[in-house]
């Protein structure tokens, strides 16, 4: 058994690689050959024995025959340095063994980018985009190559809590994005005239209001808490989610329906379709543009099993050619 820590993870994957990986494990889902297990998560608190509180997801990924665990186990934060998570990969052409521990606390970020990015490529026109961001975290740090690397952009409006903070994020992208990527002025600035919203915080306070979306625009909410008000998503033509179970529990649907807003039948019924089905579409060449779309995309564990997966395979493909040298 193969264990990868943070810094190999690092050199295995990319952001165009990563948007690849999404796509092609979206379009596996959609013909149900990627798949979440039953349950989705289990959980475990053992913090009244002075451990930490644990999280299971099961997955398994048919374009990339193996199947995984992610093990995740922190005291604070998911992703903070109290961390401690890993995928477990099991390999379905060696006879489903244990192959590898691949570290996850890094790959956990860009897979949620990258199947951010993946998600929301059908639904926006095909143009030179005006995109929106809340948010200036790690995350967000690993969506913007690849939002470069799927569209055209036209120009990337970037607000977080703390201007100064903004502004380092705008600086660090700068070299890849230029004069096209700057601070915004307030949340209204974000969401006023962009194509596509993306919302990557930890805002437990709605941040878009009702009667701002542009028409045909998309807003793809990806944070943890409440960031989108419910009139927002009164106001949307369509309603797409990754994954509805995780969707109606986490980020702004979890949000709605402990207010009371929606319950979890209304919150199912009201999905006009899923990611994966919208992916493989696109990838048969047909674009689902031109409405007002709201999309919670909260991650499935599908993409983390892809990617520590892929990591596994590229890390055993390099070992020839440095014994060679």
């Amino acid at each position: 058994m193969e264990i990868v820590g943070e810094q190999e993870v690092r050199q295995l994957l990319n952001p165009r690689l990563a948007l690849s990986l999404a796509r092609d494990t979206l379009i596996d889902q959609a013909a149900g050959h990627s798949r979440l297990s039953t349950p989705s998560a289990m959980a475990l608190d053992a913090t009244n024995v002075g451990g930490p509180r644990f999280k299971f997801k099961a997955a398994t990924v048919g374009h990339l025959n193996a199947s995984g665990i992610r093990l995740l186990a922190r005291f604070g934060g998911q992703t903070g340095d109290d961390a401690c998570n890993h995928v477990a990969v099991y390999d379905h052409a060696a006879g489903g063994t244990l192959a590898g521990l691949v570290s996850e606390l890094w790959l956990s970020r860009i897979r949620t980018a990258a199947f951010g990015v993946a998600a929301v490529e059908p639904l926006v026109p095909d143009r030179p985009l005006t995109i929106g961001l809340f948010g200036a975290g790690d995350i967000a740090d690993e969506i913007v190559p690849i939002l470069a690397a799927a569209f055209r952009i036209a120009a990337l409006k970037v607000l977080s809590r703390r201007h100064e903070r903004t502004l380092a994020f705008v600086e660090r992208h700068a070299a890849l994005l230029g004069e096209r990527i700057v601070a915004a002025r307030s949340p209204e600035h974000v969401v006023a005239g962009s194509d596509l919203v993306i919302t990557l915080t930890e805002s437990r306070a709605p941040l878009v209001q009702a009667g701002r979306l542009a028409p045909g625009a998309v807003l793809c909410s990806m944070g943890s808490y409440n960031e989108v008000a419910f009139d927002v998503f009164s106001e949307a033509e369509r309603f797409v989610v990754d994954d509805a179970d995780y969707a109606s529990e986490m980020g702004d649907g979890g949000a709605w329906i402990r207010a009371g807003h929606l319950t979890p039948a209304a919150f199912r019924a009201a999905i006009d379709g899923f990611a994966c089905d919208y992916a493989a579409a696109f990838r048969r060449g047909e674009r689902s543009a031109g409405q007002r779309t709201v999309a919670l995309i909260q991650g499935m564990a599908i993409g983390d099993v892809a990617f520590a997966a892929h990591v596994l395979r590229a890390r055993q493909a390099r070992r020839p050619a440095a014994h060679a040298s």
